[in-house]
């Protein structure tokens, strides 16, 4: 498993557009603070056991605005979080 740090933990709510293609989830793009964020790339997807359920975790490129982040989804309450981001 590889553990990636960034520089910018941030671990705020987001609204995240995606599609569903083949039952997987493609992150398309995210509002941040009043930005859009076009998602380039998903790095890599894990999963965490998270209150009796799952929380599933992105790490994606945004090549655009020249930054990797980290995003999360609990499904229970359809919260969408960016963890962590740092430039490229």
């Amino acid at each position: 498993m590889v553990i990636i740090i960034m520089s910018n933990q941030v671990f705020e709510q987001i609204e995240v557009i995606t599609h569903f293609h083949n039952l997987e989830m493609e992150i398309i793009k995210f509002k941040w603070r009043d930005s859009v964020y076009n998602v380039s790339a998903v790095n890599s997807r894990w999963k965490i056991p998270w209150h009796n359920s799952i929380k599933y975790h992105f790490s994606v490129i945004c090549t655009k605005q020249n930054v990797i982040c980290e995003l999360s989804y609990f499904p229970p309450d359809f919260l969408w979080e960016l963890i962590q981001y740092d430039n490229l």
